[in-house]
């Protein structure tokens, strides 16, 4: 372990503990900037993985890292040809890595790991999906969603969507079945997806159209799992997953085409609680990097058909990441004193709508904030990074905290 370095600072709590630095992998490899942002902590197999890079600006290859708590040692396990890892996800005790941004002109599509076992690339040369963004288990197979490419001819787009056959043996493309369509233009937008989830028994993906410059339908898909396909919703607009006030139309809360993606989705209690991270499609690529992957709260969906509501956490902190430990809902957040004085902040309740009901666990000073989060053996991991704008300084660092 690389000790106790810059956050020795005290956790308030009933017993005091200290922030121990774990270590800096990403820093390591050479990353710089926004890639050294730790979108993703996942427990796996004893061992915490660690999810960074960056889609824009980062060429890749990443390593796959993971720390071993027994060996207080970080493990590089294998290298991808990826820009970033976006996220982990943990599916019949297998762990997968979505290829957010492969390097081999679309082919790669997932990397899969079993307990004790090593990581095996799956891909496929005839389904071009591009940016692989989520995946779920649908039966047997899993959903794979990521974004199509703009056609070279009328109508020839590449799809926004696969699913697999014999465990990612093969692939075969999923439409979406009413995509509009204006002569010999299919407005790409539609099939440009983001994330995947189940709620109230039907599986939803939510496209780059879900903005907050206007209150249009046509940002929500809706998988079809015997016919294998997604039909738009054009009944559910963008207050599905936007809440109202943030809506506006010429401009949005956040600026120019924020796009909301949902981040980590947990279905609870019947509600679906889930962060959000920007994303644009602007046509500057200077102005769409601004709004790479920006913090933009946690929010409460009691019901279909009902705009979410904004959580509001004690001490004005803003949501960043959410897990479940033992049926209660742990939620991290941050709150911002001034540049390079953030407070990290763990809270937990078993009655999400009631705004008074979270629960101070723990919180202590950093010079950045905490991305992602996770929990193994009575102790939680932080990973450090940055919104644009922020100071780089100790992104990338992984840090533990054990309870007492």
């Amino acid at each position: 372990m690389m000790g106790l370095l810059w956050g020795q600072r005290s956790i308030r709590s009933n017993d005091p503990q200290t922030v121990v630095r774990l270590g800096n992998p990403m820093l390591t490899d050479g990353k710089q900037g926004r890639a050294l942002n730790v979108w993703d902590l996942q427990v796996f197999d004893g061992k915490i993985y660690v999810g960074g890079g960056d889609t824009s600006t980062n060429k890749g290859p990443m390593n796959v890292w993971a720390y071993n708590p027994p060996s207080q040692s970080f493990i590089k396990e294998t290298t991808i040809p990826e820009e970033a890892i976006l996220r982990f996800k943990l599916i019949d005790d297998q762990l997968y890595i979505p290829a957010a941004d492969p390097r081999d002109a679309d082919i790669s599509k997932f990397y899969r790991k079993e307990i004790a076992g090593d990581w095996l690339p799956f891909g496929d040369r005839t389904v071009r999906l591009a940016h692989v963004r989520d995946l779920i288990k649908v039966g047997q197979s899993l959903l794979l969603v990521g974004n199509s490419r703009p056609p070279t001819q009328g109508k020839k787009a590449t799809p926004g969507a696969a699913i697999t056959n014999g465990q990612g043996a093969s692939f075969q493309p999923v439409i979406v079945n009413n995509l509009p369509d204006t002569g010999e233009v299919i407005f790409i937008g539609f099939d440009w997806f983001f994330t995947v989830f189940n709620y109230q028994n039907k599986i939803y993906a939510i496209n780059s159209l879900l903005r907050d410059t206007g209150n249009y339908p046509g940002s929500i898909a809706v998988y079809d799992t015997q016919n294998q396909e997604f039909a738009l919703d054009f009944s559910l607009s963008n207050e599905e997953f936007i809440p109202q006030q943030n809506l506006d139309l010429n401009q949005g809360k956040h600026g120019v085409d924020t796009i909301y993606q949902i981040w980590q989705p947990i279905e609870y209690q019947g509600n679906l609680i889930y962060a959000a991270r920007s994303f644009s499609n602007t046509i500057s690529l200077q102005e769409a990097r601004k709004l790479y992957f920006n913090s933009l709260g946690l929010y409460l969906k009691s019901d279909m058909g009902k705009s979410p509501q904004e959580i509001i956490l004690p001490h004005q902190a803003i949501g960043e990441d959410l897990i479940l430990i033992e049926d209660e809902l742990y939620v991290l957040a941050n709150k911002k004193n001034a540049p390079e004085k953030f407070t990290i902040y763990i809270f937990k309740t078993n009655q999400p709508q009631d705004q008074q009901a979270w629960q101070e666990i723990i919180s202590f000073e950093s010079t950045n904030k905490a991305r992602s989060f996770e929990y193994l053996d009575n102790t939680f991991y932080f990973g450090l990074g940055q919104d644009v704008g922020e100071a780089i300084a100790n992104s990338g660092d992984i840090l533990s905290y054990t309870l007492p």
